[in-house]
């Protein structure tokens, strides 16, 4: 299969977030991308090294993370609720809280304007990305 190039992933962290933080919302919005994208997540099944050892591909589409501040990722929140990408926010009561149910009550009891955004993952194509993420800088 040929490489899509037209495509990456985009996860967008609140720059205050702690590192136990950071590495759990990085994951959770990753596989949660991975998962839910509808276009093939790698180009084949192994790499083999020339010592013929498999090594299982990674994602064909490149992966950015960028750092915000809380305000500059709820407003690209509300922008992203206009548009047909996939994408997810992951907010601190998804950190809190283990289980599902008890997650579906919490939430269901607050507006989306005062929940605590940790980070953001979006799909889709390059450019559209570029658009929308342009004023935040790469995460180092």
């Amino acid at each position: 299969m040929t490489q899509d190039f037209s495509k990456k992933m985009t996860i967008v962290l609140r720059e205050d977030v702690a590192s136990w933080q950071m590495t759990n919302t990085l994951g959770h919005i990753a596989a949660y991308l991975g998962n839910k994208m509808s276009e093939p997540f790698d180009t084949g099944e192994y790499f083999v090294s020339k010592d013929n050892l498999k090594f299982p591909r990674n994602s064909q589409f490149p992966i950015v993370t960028l750092k915000a501040t809380a305000e500059e990722i709820k407003n690209l929140a509300s922008k992203l609720r206009e548009t047909n990408l996939l994408w997810i926010a992951y907010v601190q009561e998804m950190v809190d809280l283990g289980d599902d149910e008890e997650l579906t009550k919490v939430l269901a009891t607050k507006n989306s304007d005062i929940m605590d955004i940790l980070g953001l993952g979006i799909f889709g194509p390059k450019e559209e990305l570029k658009t929308l993420t342009s004023t935040f800088k790469l995460w180092k």
